[in-house]
């Protein structure tokens, strides 16, 4: 992070800032703000940063009375936010309208989400702001056709385009979504596009943030089309060191202490970029929220952090950018 001032920060910039700067010293804290819910975990794009397209677990939903049941508790506990996006594409969710509406009726403030935006999501948008979205953010990690086809893997950079400006359109009219985000990640082949995608949309969407490309939690694996070509790979030889990528790779890692991450099998993990369940710390299908952010497993991940001594777990992978042998937490729960 750089060293500006809260105003001169721009929103998305500020919510990084805010997730940061959480003290990170106590083994059993409050329960954070806000929670994501892993309501899917299958995508229909394979961006070649993203450990999705090789990832060990079952491609499924979560369970809907398991989901309703951990809202409920979310809420009933003060917990105001809430993300129904995590390792997958959560429009792919049929039942996300119904989602999006009950998570206002019980009383979140703040529900919002992330999505490629692409032809397999177009027929929900609609209906997912209808159902009281309050903020949405389109990952688009090119700004040229021929180059988001190869980072994606799919050549959809004009419909997304297309539902991004029918997103725009309907907030003209309605007021809502309250906020509309792109979210931008950093490599070698995207960032000469930046300015294309910022002339082409900058005036659709309150923000385009940048992300620094870093191997966060999943270490990435190469992959293969089904022709049998080899995708497009980045690995922990590309990430550029720099004052945002040292913030977020500190330790102690701030997610353990400000994020509630719940995958679909109803589990408790300590990082939103755990794809495969390496870092389970409890299970929400026995415990209360509170209980499993109080478990052992998960006062004694927080207590490694804090000695800044977190060799075999997935967490000294991310913190070291380098694909170190780990062992996982909850062997039993590993790939659910």
């Amino acid at each position: 992070m750089n060293d500006s001032s809260t105003d001169e920060r721009s929103m998305l910039e500020t919510q990084v800032y805010e997730r940061l700067a959480i003290a990170r010293d106590d083994l059993t804290p409050a329960l954070p703000a806000k929670i994501a819910i892993e309501i899917n975990n299958s995508c229909n794009h394979k961006c070649f940063f993203c450990p999705n397209p090789t990832m060990d677990r079952t491609r499924s939903v979560m369970e809907e009375k398991l989901l309703y049941r951990i809202m409920e508790d979310a809420r009933s506990n003060g917990i105001k936010e809430l993300s129904f996006y995590s390792t997958g594409e959560p429009f792919l969710n049929r039942k996300l309208p119904d989602y999006v509406r009950y998570a206002k009726e019980i009383g979140f403030d703040y529900v919002f989400l992330s999505s490629n935006g692409g032809k397999a999501v177009s027929k929900r948008i609609l209906p997912v702001l209808e159902a009281g979205l309050d903020s949405l953010k389109f990952s688009i990690n090119a700004g040229d056709r021929e180059t988001y086809a190869k980072v994606h893997g799919h050549d959809e950079f004009e419909d997304v385009v297309r539902n991004l400006e029918l997103v725009s359109e309907y907030r003209k009219r309605t007021g809502s979504p309250k906020s509309l985000f792109v979210s931008f990640v950093v490599t070698e082949m995207s960032e000469p596009t930046f300015d294309r995608l910022q002339e082409r949309i900058g005036d659709l969407v309150d923000e385009i943030g940048r992300y620094p490309f870093m191997v966060l939690g999943t270490p990435l694996r190469r992959r293969v089309e089904s022709d049998g070509t080899e995708r497009p790979f980045v690995g922990y030889e590309d990430v550029k060191p720099n004052e945002d990528v040292e913030a977020r790779l500190e330790l102690p890692c701030f997610q353990l202490w400000s994020y509630l991450n719940v995958t679909l099998e109803g589990y408790l993990t300590a990082c939103c970029s755990d794809f495969n369940n390496d870092l389970v710390v409890g299970n929400l299908q026995k415990n209360s929220l509170i209980d499993a952010w109080h478990s052992p497993e998960f006062r004694e991940l927080r207590a490694q952090h804090i000695r800044k001594e977190v060799a075999g777990t997935m967490c000294e992978s991310c913190i070291m950018q380098r694909n170190i042998p780990y062992e996982t937490i909850n062997p039993h729960l590993h790939t659910g």
